[in-house]
């Protein structure tokens, strides 16, 4: 059955004595998915999943995470519209008029995390771990934000559930955002699940390895159905897609090499931290 998009982008929108009140979906989303990240690393610092982790680095890291992922993701957003920019320099700061690009988001989001790591002299790699799942649960909520925002729609389908955005044409299209979210949501059960293997359990690491290829690799699959200027052969974000894949099968091959190994892993039933860490 065909679906016409006609959601509101807005959880609240009303007028208030005189003046506007309104709430996006896609603020909300945000806000959720920094509330996620920062309930994660509280439960790994009271639980001593990362040694050294403190409340306040938790707080610190939180905050690190706000700008890399605003910052990074306008950046981002603003160098995948590089004419528009040149026309107007204050381009990159109007974030309330929307345009967030995920890969600039995920370098402010390393950055972030490396910058305190060296604060507190923290371990990389079991920080990285943690991250992954707010991520993936972040980017589930943010495409069905995308969707409500009728924005990042698909190729035009003939199949069924196409979805009509009334914004765009009258043609019934892939609803790519909602792909991609099953995606997001599917790594994110994933990871879930590895974290009960012994395998996954030997070295820290390579949970984000493998969230790092799971997300390149799903991407670069889901983007096959969304409308994108195509670059040979491929879109844009099929080539940073399969950047963010490789970096991930890099990683999971650097840590099957020899090393100091560890014995718990984020959200495993392992209580405690592990003498042993990798040294990143």
């Amino acid at each position: 059955m065909i679906f016409t998009n006609n959601l509101s982008p807005y959880a609240l929108h009303a007028h208030v004595l005189g003046h506007e009140l309104s709430i996006r979906w896609y603020g909300l989303a945000y806000i959720a998915s920094f509330f996620m990240a920062y309930a994660a690393f509280r439960w790994a610092a009271n639980n001593r999943k990362v040694q050294g982790l403190t409340l306040k680095a938790v707080d610190d890291l939180t905050f690190g995470l706000i700008l890399g992922v605003v910052g990074g993701g306008r950046l981002g957003f603003a160098l995948q519209n590089l004419t528009e920019w040149v026309k107007d320099p204050l381009f990159v700061f109007r974030v309330w008029e929307g345009g967030m690009a995920f890969f600039g988001g995920l370098a402010g989001v390393c950055i972030a995390i490396y910058w305190i790591c060296l604060k507190y002299k923290l371990r990389w790699l079991p920080m990285a771990d943690i991250a992954t799942f707010p991520a993936a649960l972040g980017l589930f909520v943010g495409r069905l934000a995308n969707f409500a925002n009728k924005e990042l729609w698909g190729r035009p389908t003939h199949a069924n559930w196409g979805v009509i955005y009334p914004n765009i044409d009258q043609q019934p299209r892939h609803p790519s955002e909602l792909y991609e979210a099953t995606s997001h949501l599917l790594t994110f059960l994933i990871l879930l699940s590895l974290t009960r293997l012994p395998y996954f359990r030997q070295r820290r690491g390579r949970i984000a390895a493998i969230f790092l290829f799971l997300y390149g690799a799903l991407r670069f699959l889901t983007d096959f159905w969304r409308e994108e200027p195509i670059v040979g052969g491929l879109n844009t974000g099929q080539w940073a897609s399969l950047v963010v894949a490789l970096v991930g099968v890099a990683l999971f091959v650097a840590l099957r090499m020899p090393g100091p190994a560890s014995t718990s892993v984020p959200f495993s039933n392992d209580g405690g931290e592990a003498s042993a860490e990798p040294t990143l």
